[in-house]
């Protein structure tokens, strides 16, 4: 088993969720902590925090736990979802 815990900032959670569900999961929770199970991975949406960058700039910080049954399909779905949590700067 594989298990990694993220933090991803700027992106609300119900985005979060979307884009878990897009890769092949299945939310089973509604409120935090948000379990989302795929077919050998879940994800656990844990929390979310606000980050003071400065003292005007503040971000939300989203806490994930992701679970795999082994390194290969857990890679697929970090690649996955990477794509999806990307964002360009400008």
């Amino acid at each position: 088993m594989v298990e990694q815990t993220i933090e991803v900032r700027g992106i609300p959670v119900s985005h979060l969720v979307s884009y878990l569900i897009e890769c092949g999961g299945a939310a089973l929770t509604e409120s935090l902590p948000i379990l989302v199970e795929g077919e050998e991975w879940n994800a656990e949406v844990l929390r979310e925090e606000t980050v003071t960058i400065t003292s005007r700039f503040h971000v939300s910080a989203v806490f994930i736990h992701f679970s795999a049954a082994n390194e290969e399909c857990f890679a697929q779905l970090m690649k996955r979802f990477r794509i999806k949590v990307m964002r360009v700067g400008g």
